[in-house]
C-alpha cells in the first residue's frame, strides 16, 4: 500500500504539471507570489533560523536560504523522505547545503526539532488536524518567534 506522503510527493514532483512545461512555469509563477508574500511577512530574516513546516519540494525554504544569508539557516520539515531529498538537492544546487537541515516529521509532531531552536516558522500547505499541531509548532520557536502562513 502507498502511504499518503508517497502519493503527495509523486503528485508534487511528477504529476502536478502533467508533463506540460508551460503549465509548470505558470504554476511556479503563481506559487512564487505566494512564497514571496510568506517570506516578506517573515522579515527580517538575515541571520535567522527558519523552520518550514510541510516543506514539500522547497518552495519557501529554498528561497529563504537567500534571505537568511550566510549566518542564517533553514530547517525543512516534511512527512515525505522523497520531498526532503528534493529540498536537499535544491539546497546543494544553491551551494547552501551547509545552512540547511532536513527533518522527517509530521506537522502534528515536531518533536525531532529541539525546543526554542528557531526564530521563524513558515508553512504554506499544511492541513492541521487539530489545535495541538499549532502548539507543537510554537514549542519549536525561540521566545517570541514569528509564525507566517
Amino acid at each position: 500500500m502507498t502511504s499518503p506522503s508517497d502519493r503527495w510527493s509523486r503528485w508534487l514532483l511528477e504529476r502536478r504539471h502533467g508533463g506540460d512545461e508551460h503549465q509548470r512555469e505558470a504554476t511556479l509563477a503563481q506559487l512564487g507570489g505566494i512564497r514571496d508574500r510568506v517570506l516578506a511577512g517573515s522579515e527580517p530574516l538575515e541571520g535567522a533560523t527558519l523552520l518550514d513546516v510541510g516543506a514539500g519540494d522547497g518552495l519557501i525554504g529554498l528561497a529563504a536560504l537567500d534571505r537568511v544569508g550566510p549566518d542564517g539557516a533553514v530547517v525543512s520539515a516534511d512527512v515525505s523522505a522523497a520531498l526532503l531529498d528534493e529540498c536537499r538537492r535544491g539546497a546543494a544546487a544553491k551551494g547552501a547545503g551547509d545552512r540547511a537541515r532536513f527533518i522527517l516529521a509530521d506537522a502534528t509532531n515536531l518533536e525531532p526539532i529541539r525546543s526554542e531552536s528557531v526564530d521563524v516558522v513558515t508553512t504554506r500547505s499544511v492541513a492541521e488536524k487539530d489545535h495541538a499541531a499549532g502548539s507543537r509548532t510554537s514549542r519549536s520557536g525561540k521566545p517570541g518567534p514569528q509564525a507566517q502562513a
